[in-house]
Order: C-alpha cells, then sequence, then structure tokens
C-alpha cells in the first residue's frame, strides 16, 4: 500500500461559523481521503471533545474581530495542542489568517516542517475597510508584521488569483506564491425550475427577494445594502433576505426592519439562493467571494462592488453588475432596474450561470491543489 504523507489542516473558524474559509476545507477534506492522512486542527466553538481526525482548541472570549472569537494565545493546553497536531504532521496546510495558523506556522517552522498557507483573506485591505475603533487600529498594527514574518515562514503561498500576487509581493513576502482557485459545486448551487415553489418553502411567497450571503458585518458594507432596500418603491412586495450571522447589534439592525429576514447561519444555503430573484454582495474587502459564485452557479443576476477577484469574473452587463461602495443611491437605482426589467435579470442570470460552470470547478481546483501540496511534500 502506497504511504499517504501525514496533513495537518489549521483552520482559523469552523462551525457553526460557516464563511468561505470552511466551505473551502469542506470541498478539500472530502476530496483528499486517498492522498492524504489528514487531521483537522480548528476552534471549539461547540465545546466538542478531540476525536481522532479533528483537535479543538479553548477559544478566548474576549478577543473578538467583526464578531470572530480568537482561539485562546496564552493557554498551556491550545499551545500543546497546536505543538503535538504540526510535530506529528509530515505537511503542514494553513488556512489563515488569525491567531491560530499563525501559532501553527511558527511550530512548523520550530519542527522544521514543510507549510503551505492558503491565503483567504486579504488582510491588509480587510483591516484597512474598518480602522475605526482604537482597538482596530491596535489589532492592524500587530497583525501587519505578524502577518508578514509568518508568511515568509512558509514554504509556499497559495492565493485564489493572480492580482493578489503583487499585492503580496509588495508588502515584502518573499516566500514562493502559486494560484490556486477556488470553486462551486455546480450540480448543488444549480438553476430552480420553480421559483415560486422556492420561495414559499423558505416563507417568502409572492415577494421579489433580494439576497445577500455572507457575514452581517462592517467589511462586508451591509448598511449600504440595508439603506438601499429602504428607498425601494412598493416596500410590501419586496423582501431582504440575509443568509448569514453576525454581531448581534449589526443582525438585531435588520432584523428590526420591516419586509428583512436573517437567517443566521444555515447549512443549507443553495435553497435560499433559489428563491432569491436579485444577489448583492455590497462588500468593501474579498478574495473570490465564494457566495457570489454560488449565486452564479444558482442562475441569479449579481450586483457587487468592484474588489478582489470579482472585478475580473464579472463582466458587467454580461453576467452581472458593478455598484460604487459606498452608495446607496446607485445600488438602489440598479435594484429597481433589475426589478423593472425581468428580461435583462435573466439574461445576466443564464450569463452567469455559464461563466461558473465553464470556467468554476471545485474538482479541478482541489485536483491542482492536491498536486501542488504533493510537490511540495516529495520537494
Amino acid at each position: 500500500m502506497n504511504h499517504k504523507p501525514k496533513l495537518l489542516i489549521a483552520v482559523d473558524t469552523y462551525y457553526p461559523k460557516i464563511d468561505g474559509t470552511l466551505k473551502f476545507v469542506e470541498e478539500f477534506v472530502k476530496r483528499v481521503k486517498n492522498d492524504f492522512d489528514y487531521k483537522l486542527l480548528v476552534p471549539n466553538y461547540q465545546n466538542k471533545k478531540d476525536n481522532s481526525k479533528i483537535t479543538y482548541l479553548k477559544i478566548s472570549r474576549f478577543i473578538k474581530s467583526s464578531g470572530y472569537t480568537s482561539v485562546k494565545v496564552f493557554s498551556f493546553s491550545n499551545l500543546r495542542k497546536i505543538k503535538n497536531s504540526v510535530k506529528e504532521a509530515e505537511l503542514v496546510f494553513v488556512q489563515g489568517p488569525a491567531v491560530l495558523s499563525t501559532l501553527t506556522i511558527f511550530w512548523s517552522r520550530w519542527f522544521k516542517k514543510k507549510c503551505v498557507y492558503y491565503l483567504h483573506v486579504n488582510l491588509w485591505e480587510f483591516f484597512k475597510s474598518f480602522l475605526v475603533t482604537p482597538i482596530t487600529k491596535v489589532m492592524y498594527k500587530i497583525a501587519k508584521p505578524l502577518l508578514k514574518i509568518s508568511l515568509n515562514l512558509c514554504s509556499l503561498v497559495l492565493i485564489p488569483y493572480q492580482e493578489l500576487k503583487s499585492e503580496i509581493k509588495h508588502r515584502g513576502i518573499r516566500t514562493k506564491i502559486q494560484v490556486a482557485r477556488l470553486g462551486v459545486d455546480i450540480d448543488k448551487f444549480s438553476p430552480v425550475k420553480d421559483k415560486a415553489q422556492a420561495k414559499k418553502k423558505i416563507g417568502l411567497a409572492g415577494k421579489t427577494v433580494i439576497g445577500y450571503v455572507g457575514r452581517v458585518s462592517n467589511e462586508k458594507n451591509v448598511n449600504i445594502l440595508l439603506e438601499a432596500f429602504k428607498k425601494l418603491e412598493n416596500q410590501s412586495e419586496m423582501a431582504l433576505l440575509m443568509v448569514g450571522d453576525g454581531p448581534e447589534n449589526q443582525v438585531k439592525i435588520f432584523k428590526d426592519t420591516n419586509n428583512c429576514k436573517v437567517t443566521g447561519f444555515v447549512n443549507n444555503v443553495q435553497d435560499y439562493l433559489k428563491a432569491t430573484d436579485i444577489f448583492v454582495m455590497p462588500s468593501l474587502t474579498e478574495t473570490t467571494s465564494l457566495a457570489t459564485l454560488e449565486a452564479m452557479s444558482c442562475g441569479l443576476p449579481v450586483i457587487v462592488t468592484k474588489v478582489g477577484f470579482m472585478k475580473n469574473y464579472i463582466v458587467k452587463d454580461h453576467n452581472g453588475i458593478f455598484f460604487p461602495k459606498n452608495s446607496s443611491t446607485m445600488l438602489a437605482a440598479k435594484l429597481e432596474k433589475f426589478i423593472r426589467e425581468e428580461e435583462l435579470r435573466e439574461t445576466l442570470g443564464r450569463n452567469a450561470r455559464k461563466t461558473i460552470a465553464y470556467s468554476f470547478s471545485w474538482e479541478r481546483s482541489i485536483n491542482k491543489i492536491k498536486r501542488i501540496l504533493m510537490e511540495v511534500y516529495y520537494k
């Protein structure tokens, strides 16, 4: 029997807080069982016990970023678990950037283990988007040099799209960089045959549904979406569908808004997308935006900000449209146009589906990443 390399996958987020990073890990784990003897190292948000495949780390009740709690830094238990997990591994695959991934990288360096870093978030842009309080400014001053140091300690950095490469090099990263796209399950996220039934299923029968999927938080710029929604005519015929969760004070604003539904974290995102007529991603900072890819895969017309990889795979008036980041008035105008012109929605939605079906696939993406990891392991 061929030897399967022992792969440690360190992830800064975990259930129930589903985001793009965790979605990637879910799809990756499904497809690597025959290639790697993998183990996961994750935050313990649900008070779970360690098992043969997963090691859970204690979380801090005080340190938060955009609603996310961090693992405890000053915990002997956490440090011991990270140390032992890295020591047992033959290859380390980090999903970052945050505390857990940074500590894992330092232990990887200590034990001279090869470490591959998948940069899911442009941290420099992320912090720049909401440096509004003294604590976020302090966090940025700490995180900025730490990210540079940790990336330069890795064997390889993976990024989801080419343009991010120049940004990383500009920040002083000397480690080798390769591009590995994210993907979509195009069978799971597919156009719905009966939109009316899909709306009925989630309690929004008869409504024109404007949807968003992701964190309900500052860096996602969701308040602009709310402002735009309130400017629309015929409010009683509309519904703003927010699929996700976030800081309680921000979520409450949406829950208190008429004709607005907030789902919290859900495992069946596809059911909500299939009930949606128009998808909006108002984010100030994105890399790939898996949520947008999934919406497009469902055949939805999308309205997005021109950030990250979205500005490359979305072609204006072909498979989506753009709006200025901080203009709720312009967003409202784009929404009104889509609401009035059903044929335009259908055309852009069909083209959006074709874009994903032809250019994005989990199989293709993860097969490439598996090859890259094997090359690093055997090098």
